[in-house]
């Protein structure tokens, strides 16, 4: 069985070594140095400040753009970013708008949150916002919020277009509403032209500057925050949001959100942040030595190269494969490719089930659920969709799997 499903970095490839040193030196502060006890103490609601300094500093040199310190509020993975935003920023029977596709475990976490689900199109230049325009202009969505992957999407491989993200940020702007960027594969890019990150394009954060503190571990100064303060200017609606998942290691459980200071004043107002004295104090400490020893930067161009050569072959491989099967873009980076099934009445689940010796994730799955933002156009045929994952094979393996795919949908044609 050759498994394409699932979208893990590779455990053998994790950065056990330097992970092992940090928690070393972290171990010895904990037992000579009686400061480094804070790091097992209740901690500050937005994440240590020794912390933040340093996501702040590796940012802004992996991003290649400004990260305000004061927009930064450290979480435990990405996942929860999105539950804190959806706590914060919505209410019971807002509308949320998901791309079709979209990452398939993400709509559960708005469903929670009593949100309705609306969808929007993809095509190869990521979500189509031209065709989100005119629903909204037509009165037939008015979103809270709407949730994108902008750079090498999941499950799509598509990137937004500089244009589609000014754009889009306009329409955010103009209509109200917030944009929940997932950015976990921004830094997995190989491309020689990267994108600017949607948060560039938010006026509230871009016009302020980056000051330090705000990160009080006072939690009855942060219960006692007048109502007042909970106003949001209506310039400030993108919130990006992000991880060392895929850049580090899954088990961290650490992650981050980045916006504009009134919103991450929202989000640690949260009865669970106030109470909860910080999201990770100890990991942040491991974390933080690895990003100054070096040791992140090079597992990370380490992992990317890595990645980039199994992407190609994956390509290749679908390319002696166009007569069945149909990439919908290219991938620069991430993790997945959406392919389509040329094959005429044949879905992805039809196709899976003859598959007996490789997996993959049919289209279906990558459903948000939601009724479309545009009753008018033709609904995506997810079902004659897969989403195959690169990031956790071999090259040989990768071939030989997109092999196996062909020649069963060649059978079944």
């Amino acid at each position: 069985m050759i498994d394409l499903r699932r979208g893990h970095p590779p455990t053998a490839e994790l950065p056990h070594a330097a992970l092992a040193k940090a928690c070393a030196v972290a171990a010895a502060d904990l037992t000579n140095n009686a400061e480094a006890g804070l790091a097992i103490q209740y901690g500050a609601p937005r994440g240590s400040a020794g912390h933040l300094d340093t996501l702040q500093q590796w940012l802004a040199r992996r991003y290649g753009s400004k990260v305000r310190r004061d927009g930064l509020f450290t979480t435990s993975g990405a996942s929860h970013s999105l539950e804190l935003c959806a706590a914060a920023l919505t209410k019971p029977g807002d509308e949320v708008i998901m791309e079709a596709p979209t990452y398939f475990l993400a709509a559960q976490v708005f469903r929670d949150h009593g949100l309705a689900i609306r969808s929007a199109p993809v095509d190869a230049g990521g979500l189509d916002v031209a065709a989100l325009e005119r629903a909204l202009r037509a009165g037939t969505t008015k979103p809270k919020a709407l949730y994108i992957v902008p750079r090498h999407g999941n499950p799509s491989g598509a990137s937004l277009s500089e244009q589609r993200r000014s754009k889009l940020a306009e329409l955010a702007r103009e209509f109200g509403f917030y944009v929940f960027a997932d950015d976990v594969y921004h830094l997995y890019d190989w491309s020689r032209a990267p994108l600017p990150r949607l948060l560039e394009f938010d006026v509230a954060y871009t016009s302020g500057e980056s000051a330090g503190g705000g990160d009080s571990s006072d939690p009855a100064a942060a219960a006692a925050t007048g109502a007042a303060a909970l106003a949001i200017p209506d310039d400030a609606r993108i919130v990006s949001i992000s991880s060392f998942s895929k850049i580090m290691a899954p088990g961290l459980r650490l992650g981050w959100i980045e916006a504009a200071p009134p919103i991450i004043a929202a989000v640690a107002r949260r009865g669970y942040i106030v109470s909860g004295g910080g999201c990770a104090p100890f990991t942040e400490q491991i974390v933080s030595r690895v990003l100054r020893s070096g040791d992140a930067d090079t597992h990370l161009d380490a992992m990317r190269q890595r990645t980039q050569s199994r992407c190609e072959a994956l390509l290749g491989a679908l390319d002696e494969a166009k007569d069945v099967l149909r990439p919908l873009c290219r991938p620069s980076g991430g993790f997945f490719v959406w392919v389509e099934i040329l094959v005429a009445d044949v879905t992805a689940a039809q196709l899976l089930q003859e598959c007996d010796d490789v997996a993959f994730l049919v289209g279906d799955a990558c459903d948000g659920g939601g009724a479309p933002v545009d009753s008018d156009a033709a609904p995506a045929r997810l079902d004659r969709h897969i989403r195959l994952c690169f990031a956790m094979l071999d090259e040989s393996e990768l071939v030989e799997g997109v092999g196996r795919i062909a020649r069963h949908a060649r059978a079944l044609q």
